[in-house]
């Protein structure tokens, strides 16, 4: 069942459409043959006719409805022709043949109407021939039938009928007509409010056309202007470029004014651009204050309506628009503001607009201020690389010179004149401090003799790129110290000349004073005995500074030679101990010796190291108050012996520990109160352990004493120590 519905669904356009073509000129022809058979006696000339016009139009019928199937308009317009061409002739044929108001031409003639029915609404002029044939043929009639009342009565109704019917061909005719003229009307109305829309939109698209050529001009203006700001790096030319592209971007007819503000400390630095001699703090103050505030833009229609903006009335402004300007860490740097003495001169979308061009200024800002910075730098960094008193080189990994100021080219001038291999010593400590990394190595390197000495020295550190890590450099700092060290040999060359001046009558002095309180120049009271005394104490102790510049200046000019040999460490300990017993009971301390018997015999200087011994054990006792102890230990280690004087005198800070081995330096405490020295004593201490490849070094607390230590090598008969440079 459901198969059949779809089968007649899908089939009844076909069956209705083959219906209206065809069942017309099916009944036409049942019509005409029934009349012929039943009533209008026919001759063969007559029925041959009618049989050929029926054949005509059963043909025109199908080529007809092939032509509209096809939708062939010319061939449609063709057939519709050939139809008027067809129903002409049998017209002319029925009034030169057929008998007047003969009821045969009444089938034609409905067929003709049928025609009418079928084809008007596509081919009109179907209707002229059967509304022209009825008074056509009534006219032939009447010329060839004299009497009328002679007329049967089926011809009186033929007469009648094709008045009536040539009458309604007619009416139907100028109903037609009328009806295509009114349609025709429409069709000009509807053309008129087709053209009216059409200009219309036209007008339309065209202020539409005209409003995006302006923004493509603003567009590409704004484009222009961009980069004009972000190509150039000047911060002045980038401040006026934005003016400029503001009154482009948003015309300058309407623009009386543009500022710029940027944050500047507690207040603003103003640019600004037209409205004369009108302060910019009278219009573009308050505005960037409230877009600094309020982190948006300001949009000011009519400033006259808004009390709070009375600074703008004063100015002439009317109306206003401010946007921030923000930087890539969302911090407001500043406001972009134009004003306008015309009423809501500026919309929401151009706000917009210009938010989006202050990002854009907002970043040309930022490069200009970094690159001005960096300018600034770069001319400080290389004022200070070209003005500096040392040379500066650095290296590639290459060895190649990347940075050198004027100093280090003069410096190695003067070296190559001279022949010394100064660039040699620089590459060998760069290539040094890229086999062993370390944050910096410093030499000294001489050339030349005496006077003529040339000394330099040298501190080279790698320099890291925060590019690429491998890519490292390195930085060598060469500080000419030549006169340093000739006014130095000239100083240590006078201490020596005044100490031996100075040694000679001094002991002279002690002399006749020794001799003099032995009373060997006669007998001396108690008062000339104690100032004697103290005279000849005084005398011993001026000695002992003498002993110590003249120790320290060997030390410092390299003339101070240690001679080691195989010693008894013991026994020395023991022996500088007993010496300083006498000492230590006068002062009210005790000394403690802690000395293992297996310490084996040490390679090394007894002298030296029994001045170090000396030095530690006096500066102990000069730090301890009465009642105090001082220890004296030895322990034995796997490569080394490990020598003790510890006391339990005020200490040193801690601040102070590093720095009490350097020359002339001195601790400041109350409890000195045992001598004084000079600050050299630790000094040559510390060059002559490490002298032995040893080690010296302290362990103190504030009010709690301290430790000083000191380490000399354990090395086999066989092996030698190195002779130290001082």
């Amino acid at each position: 069942m459901a198969t059949t519905d779809t089968l007649l669904a899908r089939a009844e356009p076909w069956v209705r459409t083959t219906l209206r073509d065809w069942l017309l000129g099916i009944i036409l022809l049942l019509i005409i043959v029934f009349w012929w058979w039943i009533q209008v006696p026919l001759n063969m000339f007559v029925a041959g006719g009618l049989f050929f016009y029926a054949a005509v139009h059963l043909g025109w019928l199908f080529v007809l409805r092939e032509a509209r199937s096809a939708q062939q308009h010319i061939r449609l317009q063709v057939v519709q022709m050939a139809g008027i061409v067809a129903d002409v002739a049998i017209s002319i044929w029925l009034i030169m043949v057929i008998a007047p108001f003969d009821l045969i031409i009444f089938p034609i003639y409905m067929v003709m109407g049928l025609k009418v029915v079928y084809v008007w609404r596509s081919f009109l002029p179907v209707v002229l021939v059967p509304t022209l044939f009825g008074p056509l043929y009534l006219a032939a009639s009447y010329r060839s039938q004299a009497d009328f009342a002679l007329l049967r009565a089926d011809q009186v109704l033929a007469f009648w009928s094709l008045i009536a019917a040539s009458c309604l061909f007619v009416c139907l005719l100028v109903a037609l007509a009328e009806r295509r003229l009114r349609r025709a009307d429409d069709l000009a109305l509807q053309l008129v409010q087709t053209r009216v829309e059409h200009e219309a939109r036209v007008a339309e698209l065209e202020s539409s056309n005209t409003d995006l050529r302006v923004r493509i001009r603003r567009q590409q203006s704004l484009e222009e202007s961009l980069r004009a700001i972000t190509g150039s790096l000047s911060l002045d030319e980038v401040l006026s470029q934005i003016l400029d592209s503001m009154l482009q971007m948003l015309g300058a007819p309407r623009v009386s004014a543009a500022g710029l503000s940027l944050v500047s400390g507690a207040g603003f630095t103003h640019r600004t651009l037209g409205m004369g001699d009108v302060a910019a703090q009278m219009w573009a103050q308050p505005l960037a204050q409230q877009v600094v505030q309020s982190h948006a833009p300001v949009v000011v229609g009519d400033a006259l309506l808004d009390a709070d903006w009375v600074h703008l009335q004063r100015a002439g402004v009317l109306s206003a628009l401010s946007v921030p300007l923000i930087d890539p860490h969302n911090h407001v740097i500043g406001a972009l503001t134009v004003v306008s003495t015309q009423r809501h001169a500026f919309t929401p979308t151009e706000a917009r607009h210009l938010t989006s061009f202050s990002i854009q200024a907002s970043v040309a800002i930022q490069n200009a201020e970094l690159h001005t910075r960096l300018e600034h730098q770069q001319a400080m960094l290389q004022a200070v690389v070209r003005d500096i008193g040392d040379g500066l080189i650095v290296v590639d990994a290459q060895g190649a010179m990347v940075i050198a100021n004027p100093v280090a080219y003069q410096t190695l001038q003067k070296s190559d004149a001279h022949g010394d291999r100064l660039r040699d010593d620089l590459d060998r400590m760069s290539q040094e401090l890229r086999a062993h990394p370390q944050a910096l190595i410093q030499r000294e390197v001489h050339f030349g003799e005496d006077d003529q000495q040339r000394a330099y020295q040298i501190f080279a550190s790698l320099v890291h790129t925060e590019a690429d890590d491998d890519a490292s450099y390195v930085a060598l700092v060469i500080h000419d110290i030549s006169d340093q060290k000739l006014q130095e040999r000239r100083q240590f060359e006078f201490i020596s000349m005044v100490s031996h001046e100075l040694r000679n009558p001094l002991n002279t002095l002690n002399g006749f004073l020794k001799v003099v309180l032995q009373g060997k120049a006669g007998p001396l009271n108690e008062l000339q005995q104690e100032f004697l005394g103290l005279a000849d104490g005084q005398a011993d102790a001026l000695k002992g500074r003498i002993t110590e510049l003249l120790e320290y200046n060997r030390l410092e000019s390299g003339r101070l030679r240690l001679q080691p040999q195989w010693s008894d460490l013991a026994d020395l300990l023991l022996r500088t101990s007993t010496r300083f017993q006498i000492q230590a009971e006068q002062f009210g301390l005790t000394i403690e010796t802690a000395i293992p018997t297996n310490i084996p015999e040490v390679l090394m200087d007894p002298e030296r190291i029994g001045q170090v011994l000396t030095n530690l054990i006096e500066n102990a006792m000069k730090a301890t108050p009465a009642g105090g102890k001082i220890a004296l230990r030895a322990l034995v280690q796997e490569q080394y012996v490990l020598v003790q004087v510890a006391d339990t005198g005020v200490g040193i800070p801690e601040e102070q520990r590093e720095k009490i081995f350097s020359r002339f330096y001195r601790l400041e405490h109350t409890s000195s109160l045992h001598g004084v020295h000079l600050g050299l004593g630790l000094s040559i201490c510390q060059q002559i352990v490490e002298g032995h490849n040893g080690r010296i070094w302290v362990e103190s607390a504030v009010a709690q004493g301290s430790c000083f230590n000191f380490t000399l090598p354990l090395v086999r008969r066989e092996q030698m120590i190195r002779e130290p440079v001082a």
